[in-house]
């Protein structure tokens, strides 16, 4: 019997499958050694935030088929990610660096780690009994904790719990001997320096563990999300646990006993490693340029032009970040704040920097008694305190802010500035940030279109109204492409063009770039259009469900995935339209949320030079044969072959930026001193 191929893949699947990617390029010999290390703290960041966020769901659908091959999955990565480690400390050590990995603290330490330990680290120590009155004390989530087992001399057990202080202490005390430089984890130094001055006597045993737990907030009453917002937060430390990480090597007596006293469910026990939380591999560091890729200074275009409005004025122009300098998006907004000319500013914020410049530049547009409009999303999972904060300052100078609006996310990127005569806008694939700038790659359209201009401002003035559409709202929009107004419809009735294109013989096909592709019906529509004969080419970071190069359902269709120095993040679409090219970019990827529950804006480019940028830099990702990678049926992770050369796409945006699309003097030099 034949057996058919299933239309989607689970999205869950899939975002294990981007994560055993990002694993990949640890296992890389290829890449620097503290790159090395830096994937695997990527890896398990990715990780916890699986068991935070998507965990909880999958525990509530009670699918135990996809359970057991999520956790079987799971189980693999983190086999390979305990090899790779292993691998990584000899290459280490190769550099003089030594760190003490799940092996005994050297003894010529041992005189100054104790002091370290007496004199500095046990000021912190709080030691809790257990058991203790229900709700006194609460494991938080994502910290790092250990449970001491003390047995007395007449046999009596007694359980105690600590939260390991790397809020007071970095997690890794580092310090230098004979040339090499030693790297000790804090628990390590509890572990063995703890039970002399605390316990003597007594035979003590610590295990390691750390609890995550759902991170997903309901907020019932979203009318009212800023004044519960603090309260909201604080339930996200009490949600439902979703895994308890322990050491395996902890005797299940111990465990159930361990579980027993803080009223955890066995079945989210899950056993790893010695060590847990290893996102802070990051904090790791050399001062051996070698062991990193190599420095590179953004490279900046027209930067003999006196302004950003002058700029502007002459055409449309677009930012390529992190290969180009994001200065020009602070001047924006620096330059409007005290230009006498300019009456009105407008931002949507989503996830921004934590000193961000652009904040202050919106701030001194309001004290200097300029109309401020600022969109502030609370509900950006796990920005919401940096949020709230901005909010209240901008707020005490006298910025008019629109807070979330109830069931929708606000996940736009868009921003405008009003002067006496004309309209400036700003349309990104990324949030206005300028510390992720420095390694997401987003696209950054400085545009005077008017027209579009006037539907940003439009599209503010409803966001004041803080509500879900109306079939009575008299809002169209021609040019852009909004959710909860004519996305879903748009998208489509551009797939159907290049089908009818097709089948009419006109130039057609298809190239989405997107960090996720989960929503079935656009599935299906791009499969139908590869039925047709329609040609399309995927570029999808990360959830992908749909299954390309199947017979009779998506032969024309390939997806790859590049993973690479930098995290891929913008997102292109590109219909060829009978040859005229109609493209958008924005802030939407092709997920349920981003339909159904987000105003996202898709904007079209018209300019023919920004076109053109933005079709060199796809084409050379098409062809990335280093860091790119295929997905197939079996969610394999394939690495792209052929090609007269080799093509890391990364490297060769950079030089054609310099070279192409900039007035550097001599952009060979970028090419030879300052690839990635």
């Amino acid at each position: 019997m034949k057996t058919l191929t299933p239309l989607f893949t689970d999205r869950d699947l899939s975002w294990l499958s981007f994560n055993a990617r990002v694993l990949a390029e640890a296992e890389n010999e290829t890449v620097p050694v503290m790159e090395r290390l830096n994937f695997l703290s990527i890896f398990s960041s990715n990780l916890d935030e699986f068991y935070k966020v998507r965990m909880p769901k999958l525990i509530e659908k009670e699918d135990k088929l996809l359970l057991k091959s999520i956790h079987k999955e799971i189980l693999t990565q983190q086999e390979s990610f305990g090899k790779t480690l292993h691998k990584i400390l000899p290459q280490l050590h190769r550099n003089q660096m030594e760190l003490i990995y799940d092996q005994p603290i050297p003894s010529f330490l041992d005189a100054k780690l104790r002091m370290y330990f007496n004199q500095d680290v046990t000021e912190h120590i709080d030691l809790h009994r257990f058991p203790q009155p229900k709700g006194h004390f609460l494991i938080k989530s994502n910290s790092l904790y250990q449970a001491v087992f003390i047995t007395s001399p007449d046999g009596k057990v007694e359980v105690y719990v600590l939260k390991i202080p790397t809020n007071k202490h970095s997690r890794f005390y580092q310090m230098d001997h004979r040339n090499s430089r030693y790297i000790i984890f804090l628990d390590d130094i509890i572990k063995k320096y703890l039970p002399d001055s605390y316990f003597p006597g007594s035979t003590v045993k610590i295990w390691n563990f750390k609890v995550s737990r759902d991170a997903n907030i309901n907020f019932e009453k979203e009318e009212d999300i800023l004044e519960n917002l603090e309260a909201y937060l604080d339930s996200r430390e009490k949600g439902k646990t979703t895994r308890f990480l322990y050491e395996k090597d902890m005797p299940l007596e111990n465990l159930l006993k361990l579980l027993t006293i803080l009223n955890i469910p066995f079945r989210d026990a899950v056993a790893g490693g010695t060590y847990h939380g290893l996102k802070d591999l990051n904090m790791i560091t050399s001062t051996d340029p070698k062991l990193y890729y190599p420095e590179l200074q953004p490279v900046e275009r027209n930067s003999q032009e006196a302004s950003i409005s002058g700029l502007m004025d002459q055409r449309d122009f677009i930012l390529h970040t992190p290969y180009e300098s994001y200065d020009k998006v602070i001047d924006f907004f620096m330059e409007a704040a005290i230009d006498e000319t300019v009456s009105e500013l407008y931002i949507t914020i989503y996830r921004t920097a934590k000193n961000s410049a652009i904040i202050e530049a919106l701030m001194i547009a309001a004290k200097l008694g300029k109309k401020v409009t600022v969109f502030v999303e609370l509900k950006a999972r796990f920005d919401e305190e940096n949020n709230l904060k901005w909010l209240r300052k901008m707020k005490n100078v006298g910025i008019n802010i629109i807070t979330s609006i109830p069931k929708l996310k606000v996940h736009a990127k868009v921003a405008l500035v009003k002067r006496k005569d004309k309209k400036y806008a700003l349309v990104s694939t990324g949030n206005f940030n300028e510390a992720t700038a420095r390694f997401y790659t987003d696209h950054i359209l400085f545009t005077t279109h008017q027209e579009i201009c006037n539907e940003i401002e439009a599209l503010f003035h409803f966001l004041e109204k803080k509500r879900k559409p109306v079939s009575t709202d008299n809002l169209h929009f021609r040019h852009l492409t909004v959710g909860q107004f004519n996305l879903m419809s748009s998208l489509l009735d551009m797939i159907d063009r290049e089908i009818k294109n097709q089948q009419e013989g006109k130039p057609a096909g298809i190239i989405i770039k997107v960090n996720n592709l989960e929503e079935t019906v656009l599935i299906g529509r791009l499969y139908k259009a590869s039925l047709a004969g329609v040609k399309i080419e995927l570029i999808i970071r990360s959830i992908c469900c749909l299954i390309p190069e199947i017979m009779t359902q998506s032969e024309n269709i390939k997806v790859t995935r590049i993973v690479d120095r930098y995290l891929e993040h913008g997102r292109i679409f590109i219909f060829r339209n009978g040859g005229e090219n109609s493209m958008l970019i924005g802030s939407s990827d092709l997920m349920k949320r981003s339909i159904y529950s987000r105003i996202e804006v898709l904007c079209p480019v018209y300019d023919p030079h920004v076109k053109n940028e933005l079709l060199k830099i796809i084409e050379i990702q098409l062809k990335d044969n280093v860091k790119a990678t295929e997905i197939n049926v079996s969610l394999d992770n394939k690495p792209v072959s052929g090609g007269d050369r080799e093509i890391r796409s990364q490297n060769e945006i950079r030089y054609l930026i310099a070279r192409d699309f900039t007035e550097l003097e001599d952009p060979e030099k970028v090419s030879e001193d300052q690839t990635i």
